[in-house]
């Protein structure tokens, strides 16, 4: 009989992956911000998220075979999805630059993502452990790294939208910025979900 080699550790690190990819593609467009690039970017994004996009249905179909897992197969699944989540919450972004037509960053936005590249190489860390949990000494690092990001992140969230109420007077402007920090500080938390539950994977079979 033909040895199936369906390793999910190393299928989370490959989505983990596209992540990152993802995280440095949107740091690039927000720190050299052209709004006459802006839909020809948001397409190589989407070109990005397709691809984990891939990567999870082809995981997905695997698992349908598999009768035995390293780990149960809902913890798979809700992994699977939450990651490839990462990535719709980017594309995202660039979604909303280009709907909102928007024509200058505001200063919070490049530190948003310099969180964001920092979250997405934290959490590709932890996955990079995750098949050796129960004798990683990095593992719990990485995670811990993960939650320090998203409260730096909660907090520049709320000091960006106070500045944003306070300084500008474009009503349109605040709707615009408004919505974009909230996805922006959005996308940071469900990093952040990802690796709670590798944290509540770890628990179970711990």
């Amino acid at each position: 009989m033909e040895k199936k080699d369906n390793n999910y550790f190393d299928m989370f690190i490959g989505i983990a992956e596209d992540a990152i990819t993802a995280a440095a593609q949107l740091k690039k467009t927000i720190d050299n911000y052209d709004p006459e690039k802006i839909h020809e970017q948001m397409v190589a994004m989407h070109d990005v998220e397709h691809a984990a996009d891939i990567k999870k249905h082809e995981m997905m179909q695997k698992l349908i075979a598999e009768f035995i897992t390293p780990i149960e197969r809902e913890d798979i699944i809700t992994l699977s999805w939450a990651l490839d989540d990462v990535l719709d919450y980017i594309e995202e972004i660039y979604q909303l630059l280009f709907m909102h037509n928007v024509k200058q960053m505001r200063e919070e936005a490049f530190v948003f993502g310099d969180l964001i590249c920092r979250s997405a190489a934290a959490l590709k860390a932890c996955f990079d452990e995750f098949e050796h949990f129960k004798r990683s000494k990095d593992l719990q690092k990485r995670l811990i790294e993960v939650n320090t990001i998203e409260e730096i992140a909660d907090t520049l969230y709320i000091d960006a939208v106070r500045r944003l109420h306070v300084e500008e007077t474009d009503a349109s402007k605040i709707h615009t910025w408004s919505v974009l920090f909230l996805q922006l500080e959005r996308t940071i938390d469900r990093i952040e979900q990802v690796a709670d539950t590798i944290e509540l994977v770890i628990m179970k079979n711990s």
